[in-house]
């Protein structure tokens, strides 16, 4: 399951609008509470992203949350977003070299074979838009550590 935290900013019927701040590498970096380019990626709206996401949980606005994705489910997205157009680019490309076309023809084919994988792909999406399994899914709800006063008890 591939998470990511992020902040609920709607509900509606049981899904959840969640903001979420994308970070390149800056989650796994034990640095990144006193770093600066975490800092600036946290206020910065280009870094931020939002979606829709399944709310099993019934959260409620403002809580910080883990959504999560089956990494199966963006291997699928991933190969029908990359690999077929590349493989009918590459096809295109090695179908004029069966009858010995010339590499003008192959250019042309290849820029065919590319704007046909994007148009499956483009298909696929459109087939998959209300499918519940590409939509990622709250997973738990993260406590605030800011919002929690410690206890001290003395003997």
């Amino acid at each position: 399951m591939i998470e990511e935290t992020g902040r609920v900013l709607s509900i509606e019927d049981g899904f959840a609008d969640v903001e979420t701040i994308r970070t390149s590498s800056c989650t796994s970096c034990r640095a990144r509470h006193g770093c600066g380019h975490h800092a600036i990626a946290q206020v910065s709206s280009s870094n931020r992203m939002r979606m829709r996401a399944i709310d099993p949980l019934a959260v409620e606005v403002g809580q910080s949350v883990v959504v999560g994705i089956p990494e199966d489910t963006l291997l699928q997205a991933s190969v029908w977003m990359y690999l077929i157009p590349l493989l009918g680019l590459i096809g295109g490309a090695v179908l004029p070299s069966v009858w010995g076309g010339e590499s003008g023809i192959a250019v042309i084919f290849s820029i065919i074979g590319f704007a046909g994988g994007l148009l499956l792909a483009r298909n696929k999406s459109k087939q998959e838009i209300n499918n519940l399994d590409y939509y990622p899914k709250i997973l738990r709800i993260e406590s605030l550590k800011g919002d929690q006063i410690p206890l001290v008890f003395t003997p």
